[in-house]
Order: C-alpha cells, then sequence, then structure tokens
C-alpha cells in the first residue's frame, strides 16, 4: 500500500507542472463585450482584462477562439457601427513558466500594435519590462518569442479600417527545468511499479 502511495504522489508531482486553466469561464463561452471586469480561460491560461476602449466595441468571437492545453487563440470582434475604429485592448496573462510565443493576424485593411510587458501596460510599458513589440500592418501572421515566469500582460493597439475580426495567439514550450521534473518524476512511478510487479511476481513463484 505504502509503495503504491509513493507512486500517486510521484505521478502528481510530475502532473503538476502542467496546470489546468483558473478561469472558470471558457473565453470562447462568453458573448458578452468585453470589459474592465472580463476574466475568462482558454488552455493552461487566465486572460483577466484591464480595459477595452471604446467601451463596447470589442467581444469574442467563439468560432475563433479556443485553448487546449499549452495552446490558446483568441479571437475578436469588432463590433463598432462603423469604421474605421481603433480599438485599444489591454489584459493579463496567466500561465505555465516557459517559452512564449505570441502572434496576431487579421483579414482587411489597418493595422496592429501589439505588445507584451512584465507590468500593467496602462500607463505605458518601461523599456525594462518591455519582452515583445509587433507592428503589423500587413494582416498576415506576425509573432514574437520570449521567456516569461508565467505572467505577463498584453497591451494591443487595432486601428481597424476594413476588417471586423482580429486573432491573437499564444503558445508556451516548458522551460527545460519542468521537462527534467516531469520525466524524472514519470521515471521514479515507473521504477516503483517496476518493483512492485517483481516483488509480487517473487512472491507467486516462492
Amino acid at each position: 500500500m505504502k509503495k503504491i502511495t509513493t507512486v500517486v504522489i510521484a505521478l502528481a508531482m510530475a502532473l503538476a507542472i502542467v496546470p489546468a486553466a483558473m478561469a472558470t469561464t471558457l473565453c470562447s463561452a462568453d458573448v458578452s463585450a468585453i470589459t474592465s471586469s472580463t476574466v475568462c480561460g482558454e488552455g493552461s491560461y487566465t486572460f483577466t482584462f484591464l480595459g477595452v476602449s471604446p467601451a463596447g466595441d470589442l467581444s469574442f468571437n467563439s468560432f475563433a477562439t479556443r485553448g487546449l492545453g499549452n495552446s490558446a487563440n483568441l479571437g475578436f470582434s469588432v463590433t463598432a457601427a462603423t469604421l474605421p475604429v481603433d480599438v485599444n485592448v489591454a489584459y493579463e496573462v496567466q500561465g505555465p513558466a516557459g517559452l512564449y510565443t505570441i502572434d496576431n493576424s487579421f483579414l482587411g485593411t489597418g493595422h496592429i500594435t501589439e505588445i507584451a510587458c512584465t507590468v500593467s501596460p496602462i500607463l505605458g510599458c518601461p523599456t525594462g519590462d518591455l519582452l515583445a513589440d509587433i507592428y503589423n500592418t500587413s494582416g498576415s501572421n506576425m509573432s514574437a518569442t520570449f521567456a516569461s515566469s508565467g505572467t505577463f500582460y498584453i497591451d494591443k493597439d487595432a486601428y481597424d479600417a476594413t476588417y471586423s475580426e482580429f486573432n491573437d495567439s499564444i503558445d508556451t514550450a516548458p522551460e527545460p527545468s519542468s521537462l527534467v521534473l516531469l520525466g524524472t518524476g514519470l521515471a521514479g512511478a515507473a521504477f516503483l511499479l517496476f518493483r512492485r510487479n517483481r516483488t509480487a511476481r517473487a512472491g507467486s513463484a516462492a
């Protein structure tokens, strides 16, 4: 019984480095306009929105918004009555530590300026806290990669001349130390199971 308990603990330690989304509401299920009180999750991430301007002009595209494990895509719909419109949105990202890749894209005319910052960018991101900077004028997928402990902020300025939707995706590759921990935990669990089975077979033979 003691060996079985040890195996369960080892497996739990190994799986603990792959966190689930902490938010109870899926972003893809949120059909209301995004506000500064919007908190939702996709995959391993929780998104806490800090502000949207103009208010009421941005919502989630439920068909494009999805998440699985360490990958998530946020599809945004611009709901402004008239174009062009300049939409600014800022939000906090919480996820696993590792090497992050963020990207954005849109179909139409306009541009998107996006930064990732270690602190809230509401009043601007200091140079020393800037993680990534993307300026997309073509609409095609553009990306940036950076390391993060798991919490950072996105500030996005989307000038929408003709497009009504844009996408923002996030992917994380685990840190090497996390991979080592996972491998060690699984190897330890496998060894304990092997010893338990060998002892059981020896007892049966006797």
